[in-house]
Protein backbone atom coordinates (compact mmCIF):
# COMPACT_ATOMS: atom_id res chain seq x y z
CA UNK A 1 0.00 0.00 0.00
CA UNK A 2 2.65 2.20 0.83
CA UNK A 3 4.82 1.98 -2.13
CA UNK A 4 1.13 2.49 -4.41
CA UNK A 5 0.87 5.78 -2.43
CA UNK A 6 4.30 7.00 -3.33
CA UNK A 7 3.63 5.93 -6.81
CA UNK A 8 0.39 7.75 -6.91
CA UNK A 9 2.29 10.95 -5.36
CA UNK A 10 5.43 10.92 -8.26
CA UNK A 11 2.62 10.35 -11.20
CA UNK A 12 0.87 14.04 -9.83
CA UNK A 13 4.24 15.48 -9.23
CA UNK A 14 3.73 15.52 -5.76
CA UNK A 15 6.16 15.54 -2.61
CA UNK A 16 4.78 13.18 0.13
CA UNK A 17 5.67 13.81 3.78
CA UNK A 18 4.98 10.64 4.58
CA UNK A 19 6.17 10.65 8.63
CA UNK A 20 2.94 12.92 8.86
CA UNK A 21 0.27 10.68 6.64
CA UNK A 22 -2.32 9.00 8.75
CA UNK A 23 -5.57 7.08 8.19
CA UNK A 24 -8.02 10.03 9.27
CA UNK A 25 -11.24 9.58 11.88
CA UNK A 26 -14.55 8.85 9.72
CA UNK A 27 -17.52 11.39 9.05
CA UNK A 28 -18.50 10.48 13.10
CA UNK A 29 -15.46 12.71 14.28
CA UNK A 30 -16.64 16.28 12.55
CA UNK A 31 -20.39 17.41 12.14
CA UNK A 32 -20.99 19.87 8.94
CA UNK A 33 -23.38 22.28 8.65
CA UNK A 34 -24.45 25.68 6.70
CA UNK A 35 -26.11 28.83 7.62
CA UNK A 36 -26.27 32.93 6.61
CA UNK A 37 -23.80 33.85 9.24
CA UNK A 38 -21.88 32.47 12.73
CA UNK A 39 -23.94 31.78 15.83
CA UNK A 40 -21.42 33.56 17.86
CA UNK A 41 -23.54 33.61 20.87
CA UNK A 42 -23.20 29.99 20.76
CA UNK A 43 -19.38 29.73 21.03
CA UNK A 44 -17.04 29.50 24.33
CA UNK A 45 -13.66 31.70 24.28
CA UNK A 46 -14.13 32.54 20.67
CA UNK A 47 -11.36 34.36 18.62
CA UNK A 48 -12.89 35.91 14.87
CA UNK A 49 -9.98 36.38 12.19
CA UNK A 50 -11.19 38.98 9.43
CA UNK A 51 -7.84 39.47 7.86
CA UNK A 52 -8.53 43.10 7.63
CA UNK A 53 -5.15 44.47 9.03
CA UNK A 54 -3.70 41.98 6.56
CA UNK A 55 -0.89 42.87 4.15
CA UNK A 56 -2.19 42.36 0.34
CA UNK A 57 -0.58 39.47 -1.42
CA UNK A 58 1.42 36.37 -0.73
CA UNK A 59 3.72 35.60 1.96
CA UNK A 60 5.64 32.38 2.76
CA UNK A 61 6.00 33.44 6.23
CA UNK A 62 2.31 34.34 6.97
CA UNK A 63 1.53 36.06 10.15
CA UNK A 64 0.66 36.08 13.93
CA UNK A 65 -2.82 36.19 14.98
CA UNK A 66 -3.28 37.55 18.41
CA UNK A 67 -6.69 38.74 19.60
CA UNK A 68 -6.30 41.56 23.01
CA UNK A 69 -2.57 40.58 23.45
CA UNK A 70 -3.14 36.79 23.15
CA UNK A 71 -1.17 34.67 20.98
CA UNK A 72 -4.70 32.45 18.97
CA UNK A 73 -2.00 31.12 16.62
CA UNK A 74 0.10 31.82 13.48
CA UNK A 75 -0.75 31.43 9.22
CA UNK A 76 1.96 29.93 7.19
CA UNK A 77 2.16 30.26 3.45
CA UNK A 78 -0.65 32.92 3.01
CA UNK A 79 -2.22 34.51 0.62
CA UNK A 80 -4.71 37.36 1.35
CA UNK A 81 -6.55 39.76 -1.24
CA UNK A 82 -8.85 43.24 -1.31
CA UNK A 83 -12.35 42.14 -1.67
CA UNK A 84 -13.87 41.53 -4.72
CA UNK A 85 -16.95 39.60 -6.10
CA UNK A 86 -14.64 36.57 -5.36
CA UNK A 87 -14.92 37.46 -0.88
CA UNK A 88 -14.48 39.90 1.49
CA UNK A 89 -17.31 39.23 4.14
CA UNK A 90 -19.54 42.70 3.98
CA UNK A 91 -18.32 43.32 0.76
CA UNK A 92 -15.31 45.35 2.49
CA UNK A 93 -11.93 44.98 3.58
CA UNK A 94 -9.48 41.48 2.84
CA UNK A 95 -9.77 38.05 2.86
CA UNK A 96 -8.04 34.71 3.04
CA UNK A 97 -7.00 32.21 -0.22
CA UNK A 98 -5.71 29.65 -1.71
CA UNK A 99 -4.41 29.36 -5.14
CA UNK A 100 -1.78 28.37 -6.80
CA UNK A 101 -1.53 30.81 -9.71
CA UNK A 102 -3.01 33.90 -8.05
CA UNK A 103 -0.06 33.44 -5.30
CA UNK A 104 2.69 33.23 -7.46
CA UNK A 105 4.83 31.68 -5.49
CA UNK A 106 3.40 28.38 -5.82
CA UNK A 107 0.83 28.27 -2.71
CA UNK A 108 -0.43 24.57 -2.27
CA UNK A 109 -1.31 24.39 1.03
CA UNK A 110 -2.14 27.27 3.67
CA UNK A 111 -1.75 26.63 7.73
CA UNK A 112 -3.18 28.23 10.59
CA UNK A 113 -1.37 26.60 13.68
CA UNK A 114 -3.38 27.48 16.61
CA UNK A 115 -1.45 28.08 20.31
CA UNK A 116 -4.57 26.40 22.36
CA UNK A 117 -6.60 23.05 21.04
CA UNK A 118 -9.71 23.73 20.00
CA UNK A 119 -13.18 21.50 19.41
CA UNK A 120 -14.70 24.18 16.63
CA UNK A 121 -13.51 26.16 13.63
CA UNK A 122 -15.67 28.13 10.60
CA UNK A 123 -15.39 30.23 7.80
CA UNK A 124 -17.19 32.67 5.31
CA UNK A 125 -16.61 30.25 2.38
CA UNK A 126 -17.11 32.19 -0.88
CA UNK A 127 -17.00 31.41 -4.60
CA UNK A 128 -17.56 28.03 -3.48
CA UNK A 129 -15.44 25.15 -5.21
CA UNK A 130 -16.23 21.32 -4.65
CA UNK A 131 -12.40 21.31 -4.46
CA UNK A 132 -11.64 23.31 -1.51
CA UNK A 133 -10.08 21.24 1.07
CA UNK A 134 -9.71 21.14 4.56
CA UNK A 135 -7.41 18.91 6.95
CA UNK A 136 -7.55 19.02 10.74
CA UNK A 137 -4.37 17.79 12.48
CA UNK A 138 -3.85 17.22 16.33
CA UNK A 139 -0.34 17.39 17.79
CA UNK A 140 0.72 16.16 13.70
CA UNK A 141 -1.71 13.20 13.56
CA UNK A 142 -5.09 13.87 11.41
CA UNK A 143 -7.90 13.57 12.94
CA UNK A 144 -10.16 14.19 9.75
CA UNK A 145 -10.05 15.47 5.96
CA UNK A 146 -13.05 17.42 4.87
CA UNK A 147 -14.09 18.43 1.20
CA UNK A 148 -16.72 21.23 0.50
CA UNK A 149 -17.91 18.88 -2.08
CA UNK A 150 -20.58 17.48 -0.08
CA UNK A 151 -21.74 21.43 0.81
CA UNK A 152 -22.03 21.75 -2.91
CA UNK A 153 -24.35 18.53 -3.25
CA UNK A 154 -25.98 20.15 0.00
CA UNK A 155 -27.16 23.54 -1.47
CA UNK A 156 -28.08 22.06 -5.12
CA UNK A 157 -30.35 19.85 -3.36
CA UNK A 158 -32.27 22.73 -1.35
CA UNK A 159 -35.63 24.44 -2.00
CA UNK A 160 -33.94 27.97 -1.89
CA UNK A 161 -30.22 27.10 -3.29
CA UNK A 162 -30.86 29.86 -5.34
CA UNK A 163 -30.22 32.32 -2.36
CA UNK A 164 -27.17 30.70 -1.70
CA UNK A 165 -25.40 31.40 -5.16
CA UNK A 166 -23.91 34.93 -6.09
CA UNK A 167 -21.92 37.77 -3.81
CA UNK A 168 -24.33 38.52 -1.07
CA UNK A 169 -22.53 41.88 -0.18
CA UNK A 170 -24.19 45.14 -1.73
CA UNK A 171 -20.76 46.26 -3.19
CA UNK A 172 -20.88 42.61 -5.85
CA UNK A 173 -24.43 42.38 -4.96
CA UNK A 174 -25.16 38.92 -7.25
CA UNK A 175 -21.73 38.68 -8.79
CA UNK A 176 -20.50 35.54 -9.31
CA UNK A 177 -23.56 33.99 -9.32
CA UNK A 178 -22.19 30.55 -10.66
CA UNK A 179 -21.02 29.46 -7.39
CA UNK A 180 -22.29 29.30 -3.69
CA UNK A 181 -21.90 31.66 -0.15
CA UNK A 182 -22.62 30.48 3.08
CA UNK A 183 -20.64 30.22 6.37
CA UNK A 184 -19.53 26.65 7.05
CA UNK A 185 -19.28 25.25 10.71
CA UNK A 186 -16.66 22.45 11.51
CA UNK A 187 -17.68 20.46 14.97
CA UNK A 188 -15.18 18.37 16.24
CA UNK A 189 -17.76 15.91 18.34
CA UNK A 190 -15.02 13.05 19.24
CA UNK A 191 -12.24 15.40 20.52
CA UNK A 192 -9.98 18.84 19.48
CA UNK A 193 -7.35 20.01 16.75
CA UNK A 194 -4.40 22.42 16.70
CA UNK A 195 -3.77 22.46 13.08
CA UNK A 196 -6.06 23.54 10.20
CA UNK A 197 -4.74 22.98 6.68
CA UNK A 198 -6.25 25.12 3.61
CA UNK A 199 -6.24 23.26 0.44
CA UNK A 200 -7.59 23.29 -3.19
CA UNK A 201 -7.21 20.09 -5.13
CA UNK A 202 -9.38 17.49 -6.98
CA UNK A 203 -10.95 14.18 -5.60
CA UNK A 204 -7.59 12.26 -7.13
CA UNK A 205 -5.08 14.76 -5.58
CA UNK A 206 -4.67 17.37 -8.30
CA UNK A 207 -3.93 20.94 -7.99
CA UNK A 208 -7.03 22.43 -9.22
CA UNK A 209 -7.39 25.75 -11.38
CA UNK A 210 -9.75 27.47 -9.12
CA UNK A 211 -9.42 29.17 -5.72
CA UNK A 212 -10.15 28.36 -1.65
CA UNK A 213 -11.72 32.14 -0.85
CA UNK A 214 -12.76 32.68 2.84
CA UNK A 215 -13.60 35.55 5.41
CA UNK A 216 -14.22 35.42 9.15
CA UNK A 217 -12.20 32.36 10.09
CA UNK A 218 -13.79 31.32 13.72
CA UNK A 219 -11.92 29.23 16.38
CA UNK A 220 -13.54 28.52 19.81
CA UNK A 221 -12.77 26.03 22.27
CA UNK A 222 -16.24 24.50 23.04
CA UNK A 223 -19.86 25.37 22.03
CA UNK A 224 -23.31 25.39 23.57
CA UNK A 225 -25.18 23.01 20.49
CA UNK A 226 -24.61 22.76 16.54
CA UNK A 227 -26.51 25.06 14.55
CA UNK A 228 -27.51 25.50 11.15
CA UNK A 229 -28.00 22.92 8.99
CA UNK A 230 -26.66 19.78 9.19
CA UNK A 231 -24.69 18.71 6.13
CA UNK A 232 -24.64 14.63 5.18
CA UNK A 233 -21.23 13.69 4.63
CA UNK A 234 -20.09 11.02 2.33
CA UNK A 235 -16.68 9.50 3.34
CA UNK A 236 -15.11 7.18 0.57
CA UNK A 237 -12.85 4.37 1.64
CA UNK A 238 -10.56 6.49 -0.31
CA UNK A 239 -10.26 9.26 2.10
CA UNK A 240 -6.72 8.23 3.84
CA UNK A 241 -5.28 8.57 0.06
CA UNK A 242 -7.14 12.10 -0.05
CA UNK A 243 -5.37 13.38 3.01
CA UNK A 244 -1.80 11.64 2.39
CA UNK A 245 -2.46 14.03 -1.14
CA UNK A 246 -3.49 17.28 0.98
CA UNK A 247 -0.46 16.84 3.66
CA UNK A 248 1.88 16.24 0.92
CA UNK A 249 1.49 19.60 -1.29
CA UNK A 250 3.74 21.33 1.06
CA UNK A 251 6.93 21.82 -0.46
CA UNK A 252 4.98 20.45 -3.64
CA UNK A 253 6.68 20.18 -7.59
CA UNK A 254 4.03 19.68 -9.49
CA UNK A 255 3.52 21.86 -12.57
CA UNK A 256 0.97 24.41 -11.76
CA UNK A 257 -2.73 24.13 -13.41
CA UNK A 258 -4.20 27.75 -14.66
CA UNK A 259 -6.76 29.51 -13.36
CA UNK A 260 -10.17 28.80 -13.90
CA UNK A 261 -11.79 32.19 -14.83
CA UNK A 262 -14.91 33.16 -13.06
CA UNK A 263 -17.25 35.00 -14.61
CA UNK A 264 -18.53 38.22 -13.26
CA UNK A 265 -22.12 38.31 -13.96
CA UNK A 266 -24.67 40.84 -12.71
CA UNK A 267 -27.59 38.53 -11.60
CA UNK A 268 -31.16 40.45 -12.94
CA UNK A 269 -33.76 40.63 -10.84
Amino acid sequence: MKSLLIKSAIASGIVLSLATATRPVMASSFTVSIEQDVELSNLVNYHVQNFDAQIQGSSPTGFTWTDAGTKIGSYTNTLIENADQYGGAGGTGRYFDVDTSRSGNGQTVSTLNLTTAQNYFGLWWSAGDDSNALTFLSKGVVVETITTADVVKYIAGLANKATYYGNPNSAFKGQDNNEPFAFINFYDVAGTFDQVQFSNIDKNGNISGTGFESDNHTVATGYKSITGNVVTRAVPESSSLFAVFVIGFVGATSVMTRRVNKKSVLQLS
